[in-house]
């Protein structure tokens, strides 16, 4: 009993004199690191400076996704590898390794929206919202096509695109108001929206309602082929396909859809094959009468991923900056 309170207080005195040198030599993380390793010998402790360890989870997403007016999610369905060789630590967050989903962050979440509004420049002369908000792309996983997943949202594209716009002079509001939370009042909503941002911000003079194409998919081989008949590559990137809508109902429908058809010859010529056909709905306004040039522009569809769509932003932007470029 005496010999081993002896070799207790014995322990107690080199601990006493050795940690104080350890933690001087050692900073806060790599102190907290050594005592880990110590103490665990079950767990890898990786920082900026180690290699990443072989064995990461493997996550695969397999969703098969669902009829374009069907609103119900369906739960993801995800197969990981059981092989992991250790429990990964990290210290300090800016040390943790991405994935290729956080590399590809959301402009959304990067900029600063203010109740649903981002102003690039003081007097904006163009507004970019969305009448179909909830319009996602095929690689959300939230299977729909329909939800509140922005980043893999026709708001994500907006976003980009008010990016673009803004890097060639452009003053942008951008709009991330959800519109079509109740699907038959999307229309009437977003023009409540528009009247009143036009109200108070005269100098807007070119409005853009952004949306993705809905088309029917009926399985995975119907799929592909619409992907790949509404995707085209430029400078090495697939990218997603484009096009104008004109509403006929509009009481300045000629000028709409000669604006339309103009920008589709513009778009042709720099960059063949990028753009399809105006598209013209007969019974349709789709607010484009609300400002002097009105626009309804599809990118990309339920078939063509987020960044297929984004891809697309830069060459919009520059058909959009050199037709109206001197309306700057």
């Amino acid at each position: 009993m005496f010999k081993n309170k002896i070799k207790a207080i014995k322990i107690g005195l080199l601990l006493v004199c050795i940690l104080p040198t350890i933690s001087q030599a050692l900073d806060k993380d790599h102190f907290f690191k050594y005592l880990l390793k110590s103490s665990y010998p079950e767990v890898k402790v990786i920082d900026k400076n180690e290699e990443k360890s072989e064995g990461t989870d493997v996550i695969n997403n397999n969703e098969e996704k669902q009829d374009e007016e069907t609103l119900n999610n369906k739960e993801d369905k995800d197969s990981e590898n059981d092989e992991e060789e250790f429990v990964n630590i990290y210290v300090g967050e800016e040390n943790k390794p991405q994935t290729e989903e956080e590399k590809e962050a959301s402009t959304i979440t990067e900029k600063n929206y203010t109740n649903d509004l981002r102003i690039t420049k003081d007097k904006p002369q163009v507004l970019v919202y969305h009448t179909h908000s909830s319009e996602t792309y095929s690689d959300s996983p939230e299977n729909n096509y329909h939800s509140k997943d922005k980043e893999h949202s026709v708001m994500e594209v907006g976003s980009l695109l008010t990016d673009e716009l803004n890097k060639r002079g452009w003053g942008v509001m951008h709009s991330t108001q959800y519109n079509d939370l109740s699907y038959n009042e999307s229309y009437s909503k977003s023009c409540n929206l528009v009247k009143s941002i036009l109200s108070s911000n005269d100098s807007i003079k070119i409005t853009i309602d952004l949306h993705r194409n809905g088309l029917d998919l009926k399985n995975n081989e119907a799929k592909k082929q619409i992907h790949d008949k509404s995707t085209t590559e430029i400078n090495g990137e697939t990218v997603a396909k484009f096009f104008f809508v004109v509403g006929q109902r509009n009481e300045n429908v000629d000028e709409i859809r000669k604006e339309a058809e103009e920008l589709t010859a513009l778009a042709e010529k720099k960059y063949p094959g990028l753009v399809e056909p105006v598209v013209t709905k007969k019974y349709g306004r789709f607010n484009q009468y609300l400002a002097e040039d009105g626009l309804l522009i599809e990118i990309g569809n339920n078939a063509t991923s987020t960044q297929e769509a984004k891809a697309t932003c830069k060459y919009v932007a520059e058909i959009l900056d050199e037709y109206y470029k001197d309306r700057k």
